[in-house]
């Protein structure tokens, strides 16, 4: 991955140990708690299974669901909230990662390589960036992907959204969150 895709998709990625502190996830405490919860004993995932739709009520809009697709690997969204299709500008149920942007390509170099990590060794995802690849370079969101699974394999992505100020970073909303940066 060269340095230019992660510039022009204008995105960053940071990863978090799976057992960091649910309160340290500021504003995605309450679902990482909930999701912590979930994890059956002996495992270190819970499955989509484990989780209502009641469960996310505060959140309803501002989620997807991703299925893991292997040989190629890729992402397939199963839900994108309604919320979400409004801030990007298009319905990715059904889609695969970055497909309806101005540059797939472009995601398949970053963010795809991300959730790729995420399935050798599963953590706690943050994103931030702006939605300019959906012509929408007025918005920016901040994304926590949390990983399910049967067993211990990454199976699903599930991810909560909130629109963020411009200026504002996972760091600034969340300073004591043991973010490592991905890229």
């Amino acid at each position: 991955m060269t340095l230019d895709a992660r510039e022009l998709l204008n995105w960053r990625y940071g990863v978090c140990p799976i057992g960091a502190a649910a309160e340290r996830f500021g504003p995605f405490a309450p679902v990482v708690d909930l999701w912590r919860g979930r994890i059956p004993d002996g495992r270190l995932l819970p499955g989509r299974g484990a989780f209502d739709v009641v469960d996310f009520k505060p959140w309803l809009g501002r989620i997807f669901i991703a299925r893991v697709e292997r040989e190629p690997f890729d992402l397939r969204f199963v839900l994108w909230g309604v919320t979400l299709s409004a801030w990007w500008g298009v319905d990715y149920t059904n889609k695969t990662l970055g497909s309806e942007s101005n540059n797939p390509e472009l995601w398949r170099l970053v963010e795809l390589a991300y959730f790729q990590e995420m399935e050798r060794a599963p953590f706690i995802g943050l994103s931030h960036g702006y939605l300019d690849q959906h012509d929408r370079s007025h918005i920016k969101v901040m994304g926590l992907d949390l990983p399910l699974g049967e067993g211990d394999r990454l199976e699903h992505v599930l991810s909560f959204h909130m629109r963020i100020e411009l200026k504002q970073t996972p760091e600034s909303l969340m300073p004591d969150c043991p973010i490592a940066r991905y890229f």
